[in-house]
Order: C-alpha cells, then structure tokens, then sequence
C-alpha cells in the first residue's frame, strides 16, 4: 500500500452523524437539568424501563458474534437553515473479542469501517483511500480509541459493547415505558423512553427476542436540536462470520494515510 500525507476522516464522520446512537454516553455534566413536573410518588427512572434496557443488554452483550443492517436518517441544518433528511445504510458484523467490519452507504462518499483486532482501517472505495492505525485489542476499547482519536462513529457501535445497559445509562435522568406497538417492521416491541441534560430518545425493544428494532434521539446540547432515527433488520446472533470479512488485505492497493480527529486544526 502506498503512503499518502495525512488526510482527515471528518467526511466519514459527517456522513454518520446520525449514527449518534452512541451519544448517551456523552451526556455533558454542566448543564443544568430541566426540572419536571411529574405526579409525586413517580419516579423519573421507572424500574420497568431500566430492566427492558437491562434485558436487551443481556441478549446483546454476551453474542459471540452479531449481524445486523440498519438505516439511519439524520435531520439536520444545511448551510440556510433548512432542516434536511441525510440518509444512510450500514452492514454491521461483529465477532467477539476483538473483530468487527461495517459497510455503510447512502448520502455522501461509501466508506467500510473495520477492526480486525490489531488494526482499525476506514477505506473510502471511490478514492482508494485507506486510513489506518494501531489499535488495542477489545472491541470497547477499539470503539472508544477510533472516536478519540478520529472522531468516528458507526450505526450501532453502542450495540456491539460489551455492556450497552452500562452505556445507553450513563448520565442518564429520565426513563420510562409509554407501550407496545406492532408497526415497527412487524414486531411487537415495548417502546422506552430515555433523556438525560442534552439528549432524548427512544428505543423499541423486541417483546420476544429483547432485540432493538428502532431508536430516534434527539441532540438537545446542540442548538439546532439535530436529530436521529435509526432502525434495525436481519439480526443474526452467534450466526457463523466469514475469516474473509475481517481480512484487511483487500486494502492492499488503496493509498495509505494516517487518521485525523475532524477538530483538529488544519496544518
């Protein structure tokens, strides 16, 4: 592969700024949260909802390998002000401890983000543009390092943790169960309500396999309240992965560069 100067990844990451499913975890601590008026005697964190996220988890977390597709359609401002709909698709395959591949389409340039337990590589197919780095060797802490160290984010990266109950409920304030619906995809799921002091969201939770099935998430630290929704089809849990999917040579005669985080100033 040939070496090519630095060059920023922050397209990939406008291109999935909707992919902020990962994003309760980042709820900021200095702001102020907005006082309620709940009836007395009700909890601002119902039991029912915490254990729906709970079970999801333990359906999630402990897979030895996930599948899964999902569309996610991100509303936000263009440069006059104008809310517009970005759609994009991802292709998630993970197998655990330390592998995952997702190939994500849409608007904006089609890109491939994988891990394969060593390296994180993010490939842009229509430049033969390959950036890579070392990364550690846990799908968490591969995760957490690619955003760190280039802003980058998937669709569902919060689904592939080891923990997402853990995640999806820090900084958390607000959560409860407002019912069940059959209209998402044709599955029953009970829908559960989560807020913490800049976000809220929803997610529709299989009633028989625990598996989320939609989530919307609205940005409220952002001034333009930009927001997400996410749905999610084809699951396959512990279903056997091709070596092939997470094999980085397929990058052998992309151009190599190094990752940028997109805030980092311009040299």
């Amino acid at each position: 592969m040939k070496k090519i100067k630095r060059f920023s990844v922050g397209c990939l990451c406008l291109i999935t700024l909707g992919v902020a499913y990962a994003q309760p975890a980042q709820v900021g601590a200095s702001q102020t949260k907005q006082q309620s008026s709940l009836p007395i005697g009700m909890p601002a964190v119902e039991p029912a909802a915490m254990a729906l996220l709970q079970t999801m988890s333990n359906t999630l977390g402990p897979a030895k390998t996930l599948q899964f597709d999902t569309i996610v359609q991100s509303d936000y401002p263009s440069i006059d002000g104008i809310q517009v709909v970005y759609t994009t698709a991802a292709r998630v395959a993970m197998q655990r401890p330390n592998k995952f591949d997702v190939l994500v389409s849409g608007n904006g340039p089609s890109h491939e983000i994988l891990y394969n337990g060593k390296k994180i590589f993010a490939h842009v197919p229509d430049r033969n543009i390959v950036a890579e780095s070392d990364c550690p060797d846990t799908i968490d802490s591969a995760a957490a390092f690619a955003y760190e160290k280039a802003g980058l984010f998937f669709p569902g990266d919060d689904l592939i943790l080891s923990n997402p109950f853990e995640h999806l409920t820090r900084g958390l304030t607000d959560a409860f169960v407002v019912g069940k619906t059959k209209l998402i995809g044709g599955v029953e799921t009970n829908i559960v309500v989560l807020a913490g002091n800049n976000l809220q969201g929803q997610l529709w939770i299989g009633v028989k396999d625990n598996l989320p099935y939609m989530a919307t998430w609205s940005y409220l630290g952002d001034k333009s309240r930009p927001r997400t929704t996410l749905t999610y089809k084809n699951w396959k849990l512990n279903a056997p992965i091709p070596a092939s999917t997470f094999d980085a040579s397929r990058f052998a005669q992309a151009l190599v560069t190094e990752f940028s985080h997109p805030e980092a100033p311009i040299k």
